[in-house]
C-alpha cells in the first residue's frame, strides 16, 4: 500500500506541470476570410428572417440585437439603434453600402529566424511528449513492469489526452 501512495504522489508531482489545459486555445487569423453581410428583415406578416440579399420593398430591415419592452416581450431594435436606445428613440439611417471586395492576401515566407523559432516551439513540445512517456515508463518499472511497453502507452496517452484537449500540446 506504501508503494502505490508513493507512486501517486511521484506522479502527482512529476505530472502537474504537464496537466494544464487550456479551455480556449489561441488561434491566429492569418487570411480576412470572404464574409458577406446578413440581413435582419421584417416581413410584411411581421416575422424576421436573415437573409444574404438586401430587404426587399415588402420588408423592414432591422439591427440584430434583440431589445425587451417594458411588457417582457423582446423586439429587435431598429437598423442603427444602440441598447440605450428605446424603440420609441431609436433613429433609422439609410441603408449602409455594402463592403468593398478585399484584395486576396499575398503569402509571404518565413524568415529564417521564424523557421528557427517553429522549430525550437516543436522541440519543446516533441520534449514534453517523450518525458511524459519517460515518467510513465518509470513508474511503471518501479511497480515491475515493463519499461519499454509502458514507454509506448505512455505516448500514446499523452496523444489521447491532448487530442481530446484535456492536456494542452
Amino acid at each position: 500500500m506504501k508503494r502505490i501512495a508513493a507512486v501517486l504522489a511521484l506522479l502527482s508531482a512529476v505530472l502537474y506541470p504537464f496537466a494544464s489545459a487550456y479551455a480556449v486555445q489561441e488561434v491566429t487569423l492569418k487570411d480576412v476570410p470572404p464574409l458577406q453581410p446578413l440581413h435582419n428583415c421584417k416581413h410584411s406578416d411581421g416575422t424576421f428572417a436573415f437573409q444574404r440579399d438586401p430587404c426587399g420593398s415588402d420588408m423592414t430591415e432591422f439591427s440584430s440585437i434583440m431589445h425587451r419592452n417594458p411588457d417582457g416581450t423582446q423586439a429587435y431594435l431598429p437598423l442603427g439603434a444602440t441598447m440605450n436606445d428605446t424603440p420609441d428613440t431609436a433613429s433609422t439611417p439609410a441603408p449602409a453600402a455594402a463592403p468593398a471586395a478585399s484584395a486576396p492576401a499575398v503569402v509571404e515566407p518565413l524568415s529564417p529566424e521564424a523557421k528557427k523559432a517553429q522549430m525550437a516551439d516543436f522541440r519543446k513540445h516533441i520534449a514534453k511528449f517523450l518525458l511524459f512517456a519517460l515518467v510513465i515508463a518509470v513508474v511503471a518499472k518501479l511497480l515491475k513492469r515493463s519499461f519499454i511497453l509502458w514507454f509506448i502507452l505512455g505516448f500514446v496517452l499523452r496523444m489521447v489526452l491532448v487530442a481530446a484537449n484535456v492536456m494542452a500540446f
